[in-house]
């Protein structure tokens, strides 16, 4: 009896040292850098690059971050708003960001419900259905980003993003494309 008891606590004990282990090692594994995703990589004609620059005030800066919100019947609330609530968020989401050398815009593709409140500096309507017809329609959700570069070469990502993965976006577009 003594030797069973005595067996189990040693089996309880290996078992237990190697769930710790196990736990350890899953840390771990969260810290290796994992592969950013996105939807569509590709490059626009100039006419289109052109279209964006002049359509969202894109001059000087070797990026645009164009944060899109898709349209009301894509998504399950009404994301299509602009409320100091949500400029606050975006402004703690980019501040983990490099945007040197970046404009960092929302576009709207409801934005026509709330014209008031677009100022075309930093928050547009899509004109035209422009980025919705060329990019966004090609898959349903909520929120989008689309990362270019004055050469046309662009990043696109359909749903919720992070940081991470824009700072990664912008990151390659710069690094790889864009002319000087």
């Amino acid at each position: 009896m003594n030797k069973t008891i005595l067996q189990i606590i040693i089996v309880l004990t290996i078992l237990s040292c190697s769930t710790t282990k196990t736990i350890e090692n899953k840390k771990v594994d969260s810290l290796i850098d994992k592969p950013i995703t996105y939807d569509y990589a590709d490059k626009i004609g100039s006419e289109k690059l052109n279209f964006i620059k002049k359509t969202y005030n894109w001059n000087n800066e070797k990026i645009l971050i164009l944060n899109y919100s898709q349209p009301i019947n894509s998504c399950h609330f009404d994301n299509n708003k602009i409320t100091s609530e949500g400029k606050k968020w975006w402004k703690n989401f980019y501040s983990k960001v490099n945007t040197e050398d970046c404009l960092n815009i929302k576009v709207l593709a409801n934005g026509e419900r709330i014209k008031n409140k677009l100022d075309n500096i930093n928050h547009f309507d899509d004109k035209n259905d422009f980025l919705f017809t060329n990019f966004f329609s090609r898959k349903k959700s909520c929120f989008g980003i689309l990362v270019l570069n004055n050469q046309g070469f662009y990043i696109q990502y359909n749903g919720h993003y992070s940081e991470k993965q824009v700072s990664k976006y912008v990151e390659n577009l710069k690094n790889k494309y864009v002319s000087q």
